[in-house]
């Protein structure tokens, strides 16, 4: 087996607090490295949660996946990540992205670049303590905007949440990595981590230090079949959010004509029986743990990953699935 220091779990925002509290102490007690909320639109919001998970865990890391600046200005992201990291005692983590959902907004991600450049600039700048302006072209900071308090750290990781090779590249340049989700194809990871890498030389910085996550839907259980149906479901949701994946990867346009619509509506199951196994077998990673341990090591033989993110629906039960997880397929690994 091929050593992979990184594996981790990400859960939705559709839990109750007493859920979460039960899936966070059995995520850090089998010793997962990373802990991240969904920070979707219209779910439970992950600033809240992480707050209450970091008062009930004591070594894995935390953080929201992802925000996104059009909805909250990045000098709150960032009091919101230092007071997270305050309470997490050092475990703070952001993932920030261009977002997803903002069409039931009515709004659009315009100039996505630009606006996450800004956001990790001014993030970065209050948790170091700058005192000093940022004329930006969307987000701007006077000379009176600085922290009142002192972060527990002046420097917090950002990874920004994307699957666009311009956005990866700008992450080499200024970010600490990225985390592609959902994503399971060598070949586009391999793309994406030529991106990072591009994007660090042009900055000068070491491209060894940056970190490509692939976050993956992911579906385990005692039985295949079961298994395999759950991550259909789930992929149903996300399937007409994750353009120009799509079309990197085959995906047809008659395919994406029949999910697409109903997936819009709600209606998840129904969507779910249009999704090919070829499009399942891209973003989703499903089967009983030792199936699951065959396809990430087959993974990791072609594309180097730094870090794994197991994430919904997690399978069937989720307590299972992480017991699952953290039993059989965490120690191959770690």
């Amino acid at each position: 087996m091929n050593n992979i220091t990184e594996l981790s779990i990400a859960i939705p925002g559709d839990k109750t607090i007493e859920e979460y509290l039960r899936l966070s102490l059995l995520i850090d007690r089998y010793g997962f490295h990373t802990l991240s909320i969904y920070d979707d639109l219209l779910f439970k919001p992950a600033w809240p949660l992480l707050s209450v998970i970091a008062s009930s865990t004591e070594n894995v890391q935390i953080g929201p996946a992802v925000v996104n600046p059009y909805l909250v200005h990045p000098a709150i992201t960032a009091g919101n990540l230092a007071v997270l990291d305050e309470i997490s005692q050092g475990r703070a983590y952001l993932g920030i992205g261009k977002g997803a959902f903002l069409d039931f907004l009515n709004l659009d991600s315009q100039k996505p670049l630009t606006a996450l450049r800004e956001s990790t600039e001014i993030i970065q700048s209050l948790i170091r303590g700058d005192r000093k302006p940022y004329p930006g072209k969307m987000f701007s900071l006077s000379e009176s905007a600085f922290l009142r308090y002192k972060p527990t750290r002046d420097q917090i990781p950002i990874i920004y949440g994307t699957w666009g090779f311009q956005t990866s590249e700008l992450a080499g340049q200024i970010a600490d990595g990225i985390k592609a989700s959902p994503l399971w194809n060598s070949d586009y990871a391999t793309e994406l981590r030529n991106h990072i890498e591009k994007g660090a030389l042009s900055a000068g910085r070491d491209k060894d230090s940056l970190k490509l996550c692939l976050g993956v839907l992911t579906s385990v259980d005692e039985d295949e079949i079961t298994a395999k149906e759950f991550a259909k479901q789930s992929l149903a949701v996300y399937l007409p959010y994750l353009s120009p994946m799509t079309e990197y990867l085959g995906v047809s346009k008659e395919e994406l004509g029949k999910v697409n619509p109903l997936s819009r509506a709600g209606r998840y199951a129904d969507a779910a029986t249009h999704i090919t196994d070829q499009t399942l077998d891209s973003f989703a990673l499903y089967g009983t743990p030792a199936q699951v341990s065959k396809k990430i090591q087959d993974l990791l033989d072609l594309v180097s990953v730094d870090r794994i993110e197991f994430g919904s629906p997690l399978g069937p039960d989720p307590v299972m699935a992480i017991t699952l997880l953290g039993e059989q397929v965490l120690p191959l690994f770690r």
